[in-house]
């Protein structure tokens, strides 16, 4: 389940050799290939039997240890399987180490699932046929999923097997299969050119972020420059011009398993209903972004690839999975070279990319100058006023037990003339650079700060083209400087420079990527500056970098109480770079750029209605139930403040339960003075959790939920609206835990009867989250 990129070659290749009705012959499953490496791997890792015991026939040494005839020896498979003398990464699934070519380089005593000898498993043939038809008949069948972000844990006995482990079945369409493998003759050379060339092919994406922009935006490039008639455009332009033939590629994310802003409607025509045999015509293609640290992973993407593949499209490729929690680029790749596989087979296309660099670079004099808009989405906001929201520390608490919190800031923003927002929605806000890492990128590339540039494209892009523009200013406003390096970029870097030692380097950090530039987050230009005998033209470093994205905030104001200002709520990330000694501290690129900010400085933005809506109840008197430890308070002080501002007006408004969480009151309780102001107007009632105070009786929100259960419950039976803003993995969760608990005391249920209420209260828009990962 966490390898979605190796299921979907498993459900490949059955789709190919087994068909669709009958049980196989011996002959096809043995024929199998992906199927019997992901059990090799699974056997490596994970062995059945943890360990066996011989005893030599005379005395002998192992090692240059005496051994004594008869005496028992223990051999421990877990370490056996993973011995780093044996095996290259040897704690990474991966089942390309068993093709023929890399099981021929294998010691020939590291792999003994079976135990060895002639005590060896003599059912070991029977077992692992009989494991290949399973599986081969499962993935026929079955769609197979994980319901939860399931951590393993493994249960001994006589044998090894996991504890509490489940798997979701959904049994699959014939629709959603791969057609299978048909012989055809093969065209004459000169049919091929002309079969590859004008053949339609629409990319469509759906983005919040741009991740899912930015893979769609690959993608038709490289499809132009095969050959192929290619159009780019958001899930909703595409909605009211559906295509009738050619191939249809698909990237897009779930926003809380929905359409992400720019999908919304495109996912409002596939639930009325696509006619049926519309896109008769038409081979489909889809790749889910998303993390699966969510419960609504890849929901989105399945009901789109559904709904299409139901109106006659299809599949020309089986849905990819790429997980921002695990190898992003990876999985992304790997299902990619699998589309332009797919792409050459049906259309007869050279979908080999042998490019140059999509961007070339003209050095011009100052007088050249004109710099270019950040966006043109977005409106200069102007700083009014900042604010420092966490306290000294010292001698609150003993730190050994908990850290003190980073940095926090109040920022208030101005909007121009024309501009409004609701209470509860977002602030895009595109940052800069810090001044640091912009001169380290352009010392690094040889660039004065005043070098002016004029960048020309061969392809689609969000810098700034045909205009002269510093160098100093296309780093800070446009490149996305810290983020993480692809294993693209070290082949790339591996091609531009002539010191053998820096090519192995950079061939070794490409073997071990996951752990040593996923993990730590390594960019581009850390590698550059690891590596000086790397000579990069610019060029090709603004191929390899992103642009800058714009980050998303929860606004911390109320429309009514501040049409015409915004306050945000930003957290300082920093600490030490998870690169390694040597690389200084990690700075997160927008709330530093936000804490820097002054009264009169102006920052580029724009609002928008967060989807799902996390918005207030049309009825004042409705009552509230507010939780958000940390920043998460942040749109909640917006609704606070809008309550507030209504009570002072002589509205009816009903009480909220507000429930706040930080380490210390004294230390970093965001905006205290105004919640105690609040709960003595009659607006709220305060409910804390202190996690550095060792005798308060919450530690955390949901413990406080614990504690107030009657009053919680009480305001819940009266029809209250809850609200939940903060991280999205640990306590969202042990809120709804908290909350169904409750349910349960109070009404006598079964855990399933109270998630089910919650996930009423959900659906009726009685509980909303704003939450984070």
């Amino acid at each position: 389940m966490r390898n979605p990129y190796v299921l979907a070659q498993a459900y490949d290749e059955v789709d190919q050799l087994l068909p669709e009705d009958g049980p196989p012959d011996y002959e096809t499953v043995m024929r199998l290939d992906v199927i019997p490496r992901i059990l090799s791997e699974t056997l490596r890792l994970w062995a059945p039997v943890p360990a066996i015991s011989k005893a030599p026939l005379e005395d002998t040494e192992l090692g240059g240890h005496p051994v004594r005839r008869g005496q028992k020896v223990s051999l421990l498979f877990p370490l056996l399987h993973t011995h780093p003398k044996a095996w290259e990464r040897p704690y990474e699934f991966d089942i390309d180490r068993w093709l023929p070519e890399n099981k021929a380089q294998h010691h020939p005593y590291a792999y003994r699932p079976f135990g060895t000898g002639e005590r060896a498993c003599i059912g070991r043939q029977f077992a692992l046929t009989e494991a290949r038809l399973a599986l081969a008949l499962v993935r026929r069948r079955f769609a197979v999923s994980a319901p939860s972000d399931y951590r393993l844990h493994v249960e001994e006995a006589l044998t090894y097997k996991p504890s509490g482990f489940t798997l979701r079945l959904q049994t699959r369409q014939p629709r959603n299969r791969r057609p299978a493998a048909v012989q055809s003759p093969q065209p004459e050379p000169e049919a091929e050119a002309l079969h590859t060339v004008g053949v339609n092919l629409a990319v469509a994406y759906g983005s919040s972020l741009g991740s899912s922009e930015d893979l769609a935006r690959t993608i038709a490039d490289r499809a132009g420059r095969a050959g192929f008639a290619t159009s780019l455009s958001t899930l909703d332009d595409l909605a009211g011009h559906l295509p009738t033939e050619g191939a249809l590629i698909v990237v897009t994310a779930s926003y809380n398993g929905k359409a992400p802003d720019n999908a919304q409607k495109f996912d409002d025509v596939l639930a009325q209903g696509l006619p049926e045999g519309a896109l008769s015509g038409v081979r489909l293609a889809v790749l889910g972004t998303g993390n699966t640290q969510w419960d609504t992973y890849q929901v989105f993407p399945r009901r789109a690839e559904a709904a299409l593949l139901a109106a006659g499209a299809t599949s020309l490729v089986a849905r990819g999975e790429a997980d921002a929690s695990g190898d992003f680029d990876g999985m992304a790749r790997a299902w990619t070279d699998t589309l332009w596989a797919a792409l050459a087979e049906e259309y007869a296309a050279d979908t080999t990319d042998e490019s140059a660099p999509g961007f070339e670079v003209d050095l011009l004099t100052e007088a050249d100058i004109r710099p270019s808009i950040v966006s043109s989405q977005a409106h200069p906001l102007t700083v009014v006023a900042t604010e420092d929201l966490v306290k000294d520390p010292t001698g609150l608490w003993d730190f050994d037990l908990t850290a003190p919190r980073a940095p926090a800031k109040s920022i208030t923003l101005e909007l121009p003339a024309g501009v409004g927002y609701g209470t509860g929605n977002h602030l895009a806000v595109f940052a800069k650079n810090a001044p640091e890492l912009v001169t380290r990128a352009l010392t690094r590339l040889s660039l004065a700060h005043d070098q002016v540039l004029r960048i020309s494209s061969t392809g689609r892009t969000h810098l700034p083209v045909d205009v002269p523009i510093t160098a100093e200013l296309l780093f800070t406003d446009f490149l996305e400087l810290q983020e993480v390096a692809a294993r693209d970029h070290l082949r790339t870097l591996a091609e531009h420079t002539r010191c053998p030692t820096t090519r192995q380097q950079l061939e070794q950090a490409e073997e071990k990527y996951a752990e040593g530039i996923l993990a730590k987050r390594v960019s581009v230009l850390t590698l550059l500056e690891r590596c000086p005998a790397v000579e990069l033209p610019p060029a090709v470093f603004l191929e390899m970098v992103g642009p800058i994205r714009p980050r998303f905030y929860s606004i911390s104001s109320s429309c009514l109480a501040e049409p015409h200002h915004v306050r945000l709520t930003v957290g300082m990330v920093e600490g030490p770079a998870l690169a390694g000694e040597g690389e200084g501290e990690y700075r997160g690129l927008c709330s530093q750029y936000l804490g820097r900010l002054q009264p009169g400085d102006v920052v580029y933005g724009y609002v928008r209605a967060p989807s799902p809506p996390f918005a207030l109840p049309a009825d004042p008197a409705v009552p509230l139930i507010l939780i958000g430890p940390g920043t998460g308070i942040a749109p909640l002080r917006g609704f606070l403040e809008e309550r507030a501002w209504q009570h002072a007006a002589g509205t009816a408004i009903g009480l909220s339960q507000v429930f706040v969480g930080c380490r210390h009151p004294e230390h970093d309780w965001f905006y205290r003075e105004e919640w105690e102001t609040w709960a003595k107007a009659g607006v709220a009632r305060i409910h804390t959790a202190f996690s550095a105070v060792p005798d308060h009786p919450a530690r955390y929100v949901q413990d406080a939920l614990a504690l107030a259960a009657d009053t919680v419950w009480e305001s819940v039976e009266n029809g209250a609206y809850l609200y939940v803003c903060g991280d999205g993995r640990f306590m969202a969760p042990a809120v709804r835990d908290a909350l169904v608990a409750i349910h349960q005391e109070r009404t006598g249920s079964d855990a399933d009867t109270s998630r089910a209420w919650l996930a009423g209260l959900e659906a009726a828009g009685r509980y909303q989250q704003d939450v984070f990962a």
